[in-house]
């Protein structure tokens, strides 16, 4: 019974790479004969001078078995005839091999079609309809919807379960990823799941911007930076300006959810906030030599007379060189939750075939010169984020009714009181008053009742807490800390 109490917590809004879903979706096997294949890559020239010192005899020996075993392997396996293009899968299972290591799951090899994702995702605006949506559960949840954006035009609103793109139901995360692209101006109709609705919207595709917005709470200017892609920078300026003519000086800036991106980006980020010449990070490649980033001299900074960071465990790499910085040479506020805690900088080389291999060169420090590798920034003021945000829901499992015991109830349990329901108990067992509860939100959200809870009925429940958590501003109790501390 221990192991049926037992929760999960992932972060349900946590923004996932193309590369970190390549990582999910393949499974990499570390095998003798990936890492032999990927050094057969390696003596054709691709990185010869890495392999000067080893002696000519040893060289020559681990060449010829190399080039042996992929000639057998392309020309007597058994199997081979299965395999479409058998010598390129197994260059790319020998590169995946040798780029996989428990100790930086930030280096990775992207096949091109990840590698064109990647780029895309880093440039931060780009043509679809502008949605950004789960990769953490089974079905796909609509996270955020880009102001202005084709989808927010259609009516799509967070929370919507995407079901079928252009009248084909989703069943695979790329099924949405390949049909919502297209050239500006053309039409795509996505079917989404509305409570007990189905809903078919009709998207014009055309530019969207994802990396950053802003507004005015009272007399706050609050920043939110979603992601630190290429043309970030420059919305961000953009921003501030709007902030200037309206006499803003006093900023919230919205680092959760952030998973990073480009250094120089977030380089020229920091550049609006701290004085000319001010170190924004040092990289500290592996022979210890330290590189100081410093503010770009082009860009004039602002003042305010207060600045507040809000972080979650979502926060990572580039955002948190942001927060760190702003917080040691400006004295910020940091509110939220302890950050992912990446302090690594990876670089990108580009090969003719569209694949990419991306690696850690160094790690990053502070101003001061702090590392949060593996650490996270620990917030001034700890404001956790609440645990309904943090539990994923299981999938396919079997219904549960009253007098049972599972995970599945107690993850409703935990959504029902984070909506607001009678909940009792949060412990699994599914009593009375948890199907009373059940019963009452299948009756608001005009469900037919059931006796059993399914993982249908617990997505539609989920797909509320996320609508709940965007847009109800009184339950972001991080943000309301924060904008109290301006007072």
């Amino acid at each position: 019974m221990s192991e049926e109490k037992k929760v999960v917590k992932v972060k349900l809004v946590k923004h996932e790479w193309p590369d970190e879903r390549q990582a999910r979706h393949r499974k990499y096997i570390k095998r003798a004969l990936g890492v032999v294949l990927a050094v057969v890559l390696f003596l054709s020239g691709m990185t010869a001078g890495a392999l000067i010192a080893q002696p000519q005899e040893s060289k020559s020996l681990t060449s010829s078995k190399l080039n042996m075993i992929l000639k057998i392997m392309n020309e007597l396996w058994y199997f081979g005839d299965e395999i479409d293009d058998l010598s390129t899968e197994l260059l790319d299972d020998a590169i995946y091999g040798i780029t996989t290591q428990e100790i930086d799951i930030h280096t990775q090899y992207l096949d091109s079609e990840y590698a064109q994702q990647f780029l895309s995702s880093m440039e931060g605006a780009f043509v679809g309809i502008g949605v950004q949506y789960s990769t953490a559960t089974q079905d796909y949840i609509i996270l955020r919807v880009f102001k202005d954006s084709p989808a927010e035009n259609a009516g799509m609103r967070v929370g919507d379960i995407i079901r079928k793109v252009d009248g084909v139901a989703v069943e695979e995360i790329e099924d949405i990823s390949g049909a919502v692209k297209g050239e500006a101006g053309s039409q795509v109709t996505i079917t989404v799941q509305r409570g007990n609705e189905m809903l078919d919207l009709e998207c014009t595709r055309g530019d969207v911007n994802s990396s950053a917005n802003g507004y005015v709470s009272g007399d706050v200017g609050v920043l939110e930076i979603l992601t630190v892609a290429d043309n970030t920078a420059s919305v961000v300026g953009e921003i501030l300006a709007d902030f200037e003519e309206q006499g803003i000086k006093k900023i919230l800036i919205d680092l959760r959810d952030n998973g990073g991106g480009y250094l120089t980006s977030v380089v020229d980020i920091a550049s609006y906030f701290l004085p000319k010449g001010s170190i924004v990070l040092q990289e500290q490649d592996k022979d210890k030599n330290i590189i100081e980033d410093r503010t770009n001299s082009d860009i004039e900074p602002y003042e305010y007379d207060q600045i507040e960071v809000l972080i979650n465990q979502d926060t990572a790499s580039a955002a948190e060189v942001l927060a760190l910085a702003l917080k040691e040479t400006l004295n910020a506020t940091i509110i939220g939750d302890v950050s992912y805690g990446k302090g690594t900088v990876q670089t990108t080389i580009p090969f003719s075939d569209g694949s990419m291999l991306k690696y850690t060169k160094a790690i990053w420090l502070s101003p001061n010169g702090n590392s949060i590798n593996n650490v996270g920034i620990t917030p001034d003021i700890l404001v956790e984020t609440e645990e309904a945000l943090l539990t994923a829901a299981p999938q396919d499992f079997d219904p549960v009714s009253v007098d049972s015991v599972s995970t599945a109830c107690q993850v409703m349990q935990i959504y029902l009181d984070y909506l607001g329901y009678d909940i009792d108990r949060q412990d699994g067992y599914f009593s009375t008053q948890t199907l009373q509860a059940m019963r009452q939100f299948e009756s608001d959200y005009g469900l037919e009742a059931q006796d059993e809870l399914d993982d249908e009925l617990l997505t539609v429940i989920l797909s509320k807490v996320i609508y709940v958590s965007r847009v109800d501003e009184s339950k972001d109790i991080q943000k309301i800390r924060a904008l109290e501390e301006f007072k």
